[in-house]
């Protein structure tokens, strides 16, 4: 449990959004915090805990009755945060909303920060930072791709790879321990190292499939990065406008128009996708234009899918271009489109692999927006229901330390180091692990993760 100080302080956060609404949602959590609100209720027939029950809601100083709501009562250590707790469903006008907030704080109760409910929850071990996040991501999601993500996360199946990695090497340095702390017992003397290679082995096999799920894991939880790629008045940014269906990039028959980039986040057939509109690549004199073109650049080869756009009515063909560009950057996967399909039907289109766009008569959107749900698709087709996959930078981190550290032991090993230092760097690789699920994280982590989550969750 939290320690008595400003961790284990009462608080108070309206957990439903803001504005008029049939109903509110008020949480509450925190050392004494029964016994700061029950002076406010007047209970149809008494309470019992986890119970919902009707209560009349007055000031106990002036006795004036404020709402009629539904409130149930949690004890702790059952409850979501681990503390007393309770919610009080109220009417969900701004101004009732807004007076029992204020004789909640009149009482003792301070408000929420973001995500202290959740925080305060893991910090009293109901849950652990991996389930911590997929509640912020459920909270969060807009798309199918996103909510399989967050369950993921909230359902442990990542924290359970975690545990068994964790065990794997744990028993590697049982046997390790062993010849550090007995080196002159006959039976530990000799002790083989195999066995601790073996788990080494299973346990980096293991960490390096969780590290090349990330790319997969990302796309669910973040959406499919598209990055519109091409010369100066190529379309990109009428074809972001198009997608996004609203104007959200300059449009200028002016070539170097778009200097910096933009993102813009879209449902695309239920699906999320991250568009990128970016400079125009060509050879710029401009110093500005030619950062925007080296950053466009960096873009396409960051981005999960590049989109190499060539106007229709160019008249010499773009090929040997787009392959120059393709080589360059390296793509994890492309599409070749023509724009402004209604100005031209170019036989370098036709005869080759490009698809044929205007977003001007609307034509060949559909067929585009079906590409890029596939890619999405795609993705989520590759994380097995079952098997554990990673979703975010810091477990990614994570799990390359905690490789970096049983390569360290690999090499180690081979040099003839001492045991000791096998030893340390298998406690190294644990280490990173356990920091993904929080048993080890500094307190500017945690920071980092909790502020990002809304007020009364």
């Amino acid at each position: 449990m939290i320690a008595n100080g400003p961790e284990s302080q009462p608080i108070a956060a309206l957990a439903t959004g803001s504005g008029s609404a049939a109903v509110a949602v008020i949480r509450l959590s925190g050392q004494n915090c029964h016994q700061l609100l029950l002076p406010c209720l007047n209970w149809r027939g008494g309470w019992q805990p986890r119970q919902l029950r009707l209560a009349l809601v007055s000031d106990p100083r002036s006795g004036e009755h404020i709402d009629d709501a539904m409130v149930v009562l949690f004890v702790g250590p059952r409850s979501f945060t681990g503390e007393d707790s309770a919610e009080i469903h109220c009417h969900g006008g701004p101004y009732v909303v807004r007076r029992l907030l204020e004789l909640l704080y009149r009482l003792g109760f301070r408000a929420a920060e973001p995500g202290e409910f959740t925080r305060r929850a893991f910090l009293n071990g109901k849950l652990d930072l991996t389930a911590a996040e997929g509640i912020k991501a459920l909270v969060e999601a807009q798309s199918h791709q996103q909510w399989v993500a967050a369950r993921h996360l909230t359902d442990g199946k990542l924290k359970a790879a975690i545990e068994d990695l964790r065990r794997i090497l744990v028993e590697a340095l049982a046997y390790l321990a062993a010849q550090i702390d007995f080196p002159d017992e006959g039976d530990t003397a000799h002790v083989d190292l195999e066995p601790v290679r073996q788990r080494v082995s299973e346990a980096a096999i293991a960490i390096n499939g969780l590290i090349g799920s990330y790319d997969d894991g990302r796309v669910a939880s973040q959406g499919l990065s598209v990055a519109l790629f091409g010369a100066p008045n190529a379309g990109k940014s009428t074809l972001m406008n198009a997608l996004l269906g609203r104007e959200r990039a300059i449009v200028t028959p002016i070539a170097g128009t778009t200097r910096d980039y933009i993102e813009e986040a879209c449902l695309i057939d239920g699906r999320l996708i991250r568009l990128i509109d970016m400079a125009g690549v060509r050879d710029a004199t401009d110093p500005v234009e030619a950062l925007g073109v080296e950053k466009a650049r960096e873009l396409a080869r960051e981005a999960d899918i590049v989109l190499f756009l060539a106007a229709s009515d160019l008249a010499v063909s773009p090929e040997i271009q787009i392959a120059n560009w393709i080589s360059e950057l390296n793509p994890k996967s492309y599409l070749q489109i023509a724009t402004k399909s209604d100005l031209a039907s170019p036989t370098w289109a036709i005869r080759t692999r490009w698809l044929s766009i205007s977003c001007q008569a609307t034509t060949g959107l559909d067929q585009l927006r079906k590409a890029l749900a596939d890619q999405v698709d795609r993705h989520i087709g590759n994380l097995a229901a079952e098997q554990a996959f990673v979703t975010s930078a810091r477990q990614h981190h994570a799990l390359r330390n905690a490789l970096e550290g049983l390569q360290k032991f690999n090499d180690g090993d081979a040099a003839g180091a001492y045991v000791e230092m096998l030893a340390f760097e298998l406690q190294e690789s644990v280490k990173a692990l356990r920091g993904i699920v929080g048993e080890i994280d500094t307190e500017d982590v945690l920071d980092k993760v909790f502020s990002q989550f809304c007020v009364g969750k």
